[in-house]
């Protein structure tokens, strides 16, 4: 009885197996990146609503208003993120900054904070110089203890911010948000009415609600001031297929197609959405800009219940 032999393949079979292969790949490759970024917007998404559920737990303890977005009179510094132990005082030996009242209320904040598809920017190595005197005014030690409990390697310190006009919001205010769509028609950089009055209205466009946290554009101003707000000319991202996310004051996630520019690189172009273009009201009658100049037009605790 003859054994039959075994065929080996040729080095042009083989050739041809991985050229189909490799043809397979670059057109399956494509089609996944979307897929992809569907599945980071997903993620995104979910760390709104963890956000929103973590000031929606936090309201439920503290007389149905959420957490301080930031408080600044050039010598005490409060923000969601660090204030001091007893937060009415300065800080100091025995008045220790800690980590704000938000990361209470929160799991895995680190992750929570940073969008799948931003990363919070290159990883970075922090260590504060203890003869540097910055790190030991108020300001630099919120910055500290972001660093050192917090963030970890990070080279920004969140990729959500708040909006300061937010702070102490009721979960049940009843508050109505728009947004001014002049602003495709001017730079950001212009100077916007800070008050709408009756028959001023217009070119308002109603919002779902009132943003509290909001996905901060990298450039402006996430990366130049990450002071972890959002207010006056910061812009929201575009980075989920040309939307950003923020949350509102009822926890609801909202994916905003905001306005750009045609030049990302400047804020002097015509087209920009940012801060200075969302405006709330009590009555539906006189508008307010939710998040003005900070500090330099602070909304107090609570103000966002009754606009004024």
């Amino acid at each position: 009885m003859t054994r039959a032999k075994s065929r080996a393949f040729t080095l042009i079979e083989l050739l041809v197996v991985i050229a189909i292969i490799a043809l397979l790949i670059s057109i399956l490759l494509p089609a996944l990146r979307p897929a992809r970024e569907t599945a980071r917007t997903a993620r995104c998404s979910a760390n709104f609503r963890s956000i929103g559920q973590g000031f929606n737990m936090y309201a439920n303890d503290y007389k149905d208003g959420i957490w301080e977005a930031g408080f600044n009179n050039g010598t005490l510094f409060r923000f969601w993120y660090g204030q001091p132990r007893n937060p009415t005082q300065v800080p100091g030996a025995s008045n220790p900054v800690i980590m704000g009242p938000a990361f209470e209320y929160l799991d895995l904040a680190d992750r929570v904070f940073e969008c799948p598809s931003a990363r919070r920017q290159a990883v970075t190595t922090f260590t504060s110089n203890p003869s540097d005197p910055y790190w030991n005014t108020a300001q630099g030690q919120m910055q500290r203890i972001l660093w050192e409990q917090f963030l970890g390697e990070r080279n920004l310190n969140f990729d959500y911010t708040m909006a300061t006009g937010s702070s102490g919001a009721k979960l049940f205010s009843n508050i109505f948000a728009a947004w001014d769509t002049r602003c495709r028609t001017r730079a950001g950089t212009a100077t916007r009415p800070t008050v709408l009055g009756p028959g001023q209205t217009a070119t308002l466009e109603r919002m779902r609600g009132a943003p509290v946290f909001c996905e901060e554009d990298t450039d402006w101003h996430n990366r130049n001031s990450p002071d972890g707000l959002w207010s006056n000319w910061d812009q929201l991202s575009k980075r989920h297929q040309g939307k950003g996310h923020f949350v509102t004051i009822a926890g609801d996630v909202i994916a905003f197609d905001a306005p750009k520019g045609t030049n990302p690189a400047t804020q002097g172009d015509i087209g920009d959405f940012v801060a200075n273009d969302v405006y709330v009201s009590r009555d539906s009658r006189t508008w307010y800009i939710l998040a003005p100049s900070w500090p330099a037009t602070q909304r107090p605790f609570g103000w966002v219940n009754a606009p004024r």
